[in-house]
């Protein structure tokens, strides 16, 4: 029995597990984007879905002190264009202010009660579906080049253990026994038990869309332009391929959704982390898990058809152009971590750029769209919208049908700037 029709603008991975956990519920679903579904970022993620151990984000008082050195730095971790600082300048300021060590704590209990369920939400979701052959359900493993970096980082493991994050120390002999193919690069590691990975992060994100469509949902390919609201509430998209009517609607468009938003008159402080990958075609190498690379900013993917590296974070305009020297130096660090790449250059190469969105606190926004009826925002997952999209969708599910999702989402409002 169809209880409601629910519109979502936005089919990435995010938006294709709310219409999932919708679908699933009962509700009409229709899924818009202009693109096809899994083509930003849930195209080209580093695909790690993790948990309670990626509770603590960046903003903090240790980050800030490193800033100056890395926008000096064309290869580090983190790097600004600066010909787009005047755009970026209302967002920064907010991230600056917001970093103090007591909002970043802050910040982190607000993010566990996301992060506690991420793999179960999962489980649920994927359930019956081709799509369940994509997860790995091994862990993760994060690296350390140097003992100094790894003691300096014992802060932010300390607080994700305290929020619930289990986690171990691993010696070199029992890293030689998990994952063969590491170099002696790699000085220092930690498993993280709870952590899922996907083998293909689009093939997902699709194969979701897919189990939609097969149950009654829609897929529209259509660029919204503009949206009618009347007495309090959305009721039309106005698109290039013509007007949809809409009854609730859901605003899941990624690093564009502060621009779909704008249409109906509300303010989000979204911007983007413009990050890259370099895929390896052909590459071969015994690993089983992806690797998170806390000095070098990177995870490494095991794929079907090779190994994926992604990462950093660059701040520019929406619509700036790729900066691929990025793409290369992920290679050029990354490469030392594993044997069979760290003497040799790969067979093939190919380098991605996407737009991971982004508010100055790197909280999402999940909740009721401010000063409207039935509509809600699900966007600005930042690094973890892969982990996080099928626990926001079952949050929305809950949202939709005027049922407590059982997570205060005050600290996710959207105009809390």
């Amino acid at each position: 029995m169809v209880q409601s029709k629910v519109t979502i603008v936005g089919a990435g991975i995010v938006g294709a597990c709310i219409a999932r956990c919708l679908g699933k519920a009962g509700h009409d679903v229709v899924l818009v984007d202009r693109n096809d579904p899994g083509s930003g970022c849930s195209f080209g993620n580093s695909g790690a879905i993790l948990s309670l151990s990626a509770s603590t984000q960046l903003p903090g008082p240790r980050l800030l002190a490193q800033i100056p050195g890395m926008l000096l730095d064309r290869n580090a971790p983190l790097v600004l264009r600066w010909r787009h600082l005047p755009g970026l300048m209302p967002w920064l300021a907010a991230f600056v202010a917001g970093c103090r060590e007591q909002r970043q704590v802050e910040t982190a209990r607000a993010m566990a009660t996301l992060l506690s369920d991420t793999t179960g939400a999962y489980d649920r979701l994927l359930k019956g579906s081709p799509a369940d052959a994509l997860i790995r359900r091994n862990g993760t493993l994060g690296l350390s080049r140097t003992d100094e970096w790894f003691s300096g980082d014992s802060w932010r493991r300390e607080l994700n253990a305290s929020l619930g994050a289990r986690m171990e120390e691993v010696s070199r002999e029992e890293l030689d026994q998990m994952e063969p193919s590491l170099s002696s690069s790699v000085v220092r590691a930690m498993y993280y038990p709870d952590a899922y990975s996907t083998l293909d992060p689009a093939g997902l994100t699709q194969q979701i869309v897919r189990d939609t469509l097969a149950e009654g949902g829609q897929f529209v390919q259509a660029e919204v332009r503009d949206i009618s609201v009347e007495n309090g509430k959305p009721t039309a998209l106005v698109t290039d391929k013509g007007e949809m009517t809409v009854d609730r609607l859901i605003v899941a468009a990624g690093a564009y959704s502060h621009q779909v938003a704008r249409k109906m008159g509300i303010r989000v402080l979204l911007n983007t982390e413009r990050g890259y990958h370099v895929d390896l075609d052909g590459t071969a190498t015994g690993l089983q898990r992806v690797l998170l690379h806390g000095e070098h900013a990177l995870a490494i993917n095991p794929r079907p058809n090779g190994l994926r590296i992604a990462g950093t974070v660059e701040f520019a305009s929406l619509d700036a152009p790729p900066d691929y020297r990025r793409a290369r130096a992920l290679w050029n660090k990354g490469r030392e971590v594993l044997k069979e790449t760290c003497d040799s250059e790969p067979p093939s190469m190919s380098f991605w750029m996407g737009r991971r969105p982004t508010l100055p606190d790197y909280r999402p926004v999940i909740g009721p769209a401010p000063g409207l009826k039935n509509c809600w925002f699900a966007f600005g997952h930042q690094h973890l919208g892969m982990s996080l999209a099928a626990r926001t969708g079952e949050i929305v599910a809950d949202l939709v049908a005027d049922r407590d999702p059982g997570v205060n989402l005050a600290p996710f409002r959207a105009n809390r700037f």
